[in-house]
């Protein structure tokens, strides 16, 4: 029991240098240091076991900082996207400027295992929305190429949809496109499936909150697919409230215990 609480204590004082560190930083553009500090964040998190969670989770310094860990994860996050998107989308070889891409596989294996459970649970979509592309849309373009559907990819950041557009046709993207729309009041009738991408929602109350907007926009019978996260990995994005999706059926919950990070929810939206 010593040797445990010694280790939770090693893991939160862990967590909680790195995070002291990441916020000291003039900007969160990726460098070798700033990679590196996240990096070890991210390593750090992912290598306690799950028994340590609570217990880490409840250590006042890792809940006074709850926030902050989300919020530079998130902008962290966003600006390697950007750097890679526009590095991308200039290279003269942008397939091959794709392929070195750092965490290229921890999105294949995520989009091919929401691919995998949507298929399972309502059958292969037909058309599919992601809400909150990003400027580097890898989940948009897996959902096309695993799919052989049109997927349409959503953010409220015209400059990440102006990006998303470029690395799409650099790279010779077919069967997507992109457009400025607010996952909180966009329509989305229209598709079969839908998916909600983890920054979605900066925290699990707006997350809910954008879910039962959501809801109100998409079809009776179409499914959604959430990303999620459970344990310490809710320090890195926020988790979905299962208690606060009124408007839909969930069919699984599944935790990868790897380094893909999110957890994923998917449901069907109630006739």
């Amino acid at each position: 029991m010593t040797t445990e609480l010694s280790d939770t204590t090693l893991t939160a004082d862990r967590i909680v240098h790195l995070t002291d560190q990441l916020s000291t930083l003039s900007h969160l553009r990726p460098d070798p240091h700033t990679n590196a500090l996240f990096g070890d964040l991210v390593q750090a998190i992912l290598s306690a076991p799950d028994r340590q969670a609570r217990e880490i989770l409840a250590h006042p310094e890792i809940e006074s900082r709850r926030s902050a860990i989300r919020d530079l994860s998130a902008r962290g996050e966003t600006a390697l996207e950007h750097a890679w998107a526009e590095h991308i989308a200039t290279a003269p070889d942008p397939r091959a400027a794709l392929a070195t891409f750092p965490y290229l596989d921890n999105y294949d294996r995520l989009t091919a295992l929401e691919v995998r459970l949507l298929v399972h649970a309502g059958g292969a979509p037909r058309s599919v929305a992601m809400l909150g592309c990003g400027p580097l849309p890898l989940s948009t373009l897996g959902y096309a190429d695993a799919l052989g559907c049109p997927v349409v990819g959503l953010d409220r950041d015209p400059a990440a949809v102006d990006l998303a557009r470029r690395v799409a046709t650099r790279t010779g993207a077919s069967r997507v496109q992109f457009e400025e729309a607010d996952a909180a009041d966009v329509g989305l009738m229209g598709y079969d499936a839908v998916v909600l991408a983890a920054l979605v929602g900066e925290t699990p109350s707006a997350k809910a909150a954008i879910l039962h907007r959501v809801a109100g926009a998409m079809r009776p019978g179409a499914m959604l697919l959430a990303r999620s996260a459970r344990g310490l990995r809710g320090l890195l994005y926020p988790a979905v409230d299962l208690g606060a999706m009124p408007g839909f059926e969930v069919l699984e919950v599944v935790h990868p215990t790897d380094d893909v990070i999110n957890s994923v929810v998917v449901a069907r939206r109630r006739d």
